[in-house]
């Protein structure tokens, strides 16, 4: 009987007293998973206080800080990461901190130093014959060709990831990344208004993402098919997968994903000719994107507000929101910069 209770304190009771670093990082990944971002911030840091050599906690504790809208933070912890495995020369984690400092800058509309970590994580994945993550790096660079609107090079990027997943369709990780890969070719034919083949490819992602209980996955998918119902004038459906989407960000506390989600809906209203309900999502999206500093989200959600605003006829806030978008895309998007200046000169003429 002493045996087995001293058994029982070893294993179940001596951690919690006195938390080693695995016990702490399993933690705060699982408290990340739930949406508890600044518990998993907490936990993260005891780990790296105890061990800067633990690299596997900065990445929770920056993508923590980035749901949370804390940019400042975040990078910090993505370029340590970056630094920390560049010190112990950990070439994997090196590879992984590439993508996900290219990502925070993609996210940021800094597509220069996007593509160019992109192009890093390649070439030392190749370097190191890493398929897994030469596999996600070739989609991120494919995310960013379907923002710069080359859709042909980024078929062929996320043709080459989804080789590579389909070789290893027994491993977890390559089976998530070839659900994200069906994601992104969906988004790739919703830019070319091919939503049938969009949908096909959003719903084999969500099969997937749910088959292995990835419901923070599962946001991206509803909203997405939200997006195609509301192309093909389905209203009730896009407001159906929005609310589901709106629900797991909620839940996870992504902050980021939230600014983006309400000028989504914002959009949907106003296609509705709802303009009460859009002015109230849109204003939220800028609201959140300007306390968060995501300045891709604030550009599109003040454009948007323009739009409705010129819509009432009510010029003077149609061009100050049009103008706060212009300056932003001015640096990030120069064909959208002249759209809307060409939309400027035509709202005198009204």
């Amino acid at each position: 009987m002493i045996l087995v209770s001293l058994l029982f304190i070893i294993v179940f009771l001596l951690p919690k007293i006195n938390p080693g670093k695995i016990y702490l990082f399993l933690n705060s990944e699982a408290q990340y998973r739930r949406g508890n971002n600044q518990s998993a911030i907490v936990l993260g840091q005891k780990v790296i206080s105890r061990d800067q050599n633990f690299l596997s906690a900065y990445p929770i504790i920056a993508n923590s800080y980035q749901r949370l809208g804390n940019k400042d933070e975040a990078l910090k912890y993505f370029f340590a990461y970056v630094l920390r495995s560049e010190q112990l020369n950990n070439k994997h984690h090196l590879t992984e901190a590439y993508i996900k400092l290219g990502w925070f800058y993609h996210l940021n509309g800094q597509y220069d130093k996007a593509e160019e970590f992109y192009n890093k994580a390649v070439n030392l994945s190749r370097q190191l014959k890493n398929k897994l993550t030469e596999a996600v790096a070739l989609r991120k660079l494919a995310v960013w060709n379907i923002d710069k609107k080359n859709y042909e090079q980024a078929l062929d990027l996320l043709t080459k990831s989804v080789a590579i997943n389909l070789e290893h369709t027994g491993n977890f990780e390559y089976t998530k990344n070839l659900a994200c890969d069906y994601f992104d070719i969906g988004l790739v034919f919703a830019n070319k208004n091919d939503y049938a083949a969009a949908k096909e490819f959003y719903e084999k992602s969500k099969k997937i993402f749910e088959r292995l209980n990835l419901e923070n996955e599962l946001s991206d998918c509803y909203f997405n098919l939200g997006e195609i119902y509301l192309f093909e004038k389905e209203y009730h459906k896009a407001l159906d997968y929005y609310t589901r989407g709106l629900k797991i960000d909620e839940g996870q506390n992504n902050k980021a994903n939230l600014a983006c989600d309400y000028n989504m809906i914002g959009e949907l209203y106003s296609e509705m000719d709802n303009l009460k309900e859009a002015e109230n999502y849109f204003k939220r999206s800028v609201t959140l994107s300007q306390g968060i500093g995501s300045q891709p989200e604030l550009a599109n959600a003040s454009y948007n507000l323009g739009l409705l605003y010129k819509k009432q006829r009510r010029k003077n806030l149609a061009r100050e929101y049009w103008r706060q978008a212009q300056e932003i895309f001015r640096l990030t998007e120069p064909d959208k910069y002249q759209e809307i200046r060409k939309q400027l000169q035509e709202l005198d003429t009204i």
